[in-house]
């Protein structure tokens, strides 16, 4: 069984980004991977203590202990977030902080973001974060603009086919990357 660690990195309600990433998750449930999503937005993490970078299984903070044992059994990831200052957001960058290579080596990492005019450039710096941890990311990401959801009551629902799609190649794309992956690490 795939274990794949969804990062939400939104503060927003509703959320555009949560919910690419819930649709995300969807079809990684539905191609049979287990899936854990941290909201970051519901789970928020303190400000990195530089003492525990070496080693982040170490921080006394719950929060953190329990974001880095799911990390380190997940088989991939997927880091989503909103455009910000061209960029992914700063709560993002606290969580991935929060982390080490430990967790994130050799495995696949797929990138998600929102805003702009399906702006790459917060998988951009990404991709860099995702490199610097030893981690791979994987060729297909996603990027939603406004006009790519419905607005229901309370919140919006993903709409546009063509990025239906593209979540779905996604999907399959991470799953076939951290089956790989996994069996070069048990060697």
């Amino acid at each position: 069984m795939t274990l794949v660690l969804l990062i939400c990195g939104s503060p927003r309600q509703p959320s555009y980004t949560r919910v690419l990433m819930r649709a995300v998750e969807k079809s990684l449930q539905d191609k049979g991977a287990t899936t854990s999503f941290w909201d970051l937005r519901e789970q928020p993490l303190p400000l990195l203590d530089p003492e525990f970078h070496e080693n982040p299984a170490k921080n006394p903070n719950k929060k953190v202990h329990e974001l880095v044992l799911l990390a380190e059994k997940a088989d991939a990831f997927v880091l989503g977030s909103p455009v910000y200052h061209n960029s992914y957001s700063g709560i993002l960058k606290n969580a991935l902080d929060n982390l080490a290579i430990e967790q994130f080596e050799h495995k696949p990492c797929g990138l998600l973001s929102h805003g702009g005019h399906r702006s790459t450039q917060p998988m951009d710096h990404l991709m860099v974060v995702v490199r610097g941890l030893n981690g791979i990311a994987i060729p297909t990401r996603v990027c939603t603009k406004e006009e790519d959801y419905r607005t229901t009551d309370s919140s919006y629902e993903l709409a546009d086919a063509d990025i239906k799609k593209r979540v779905e190649r996604f999907a399959k794309e991470l799953l076939k990357y951290a089956e790989h992956l996994k069996t070069m690490r048990a060697q």
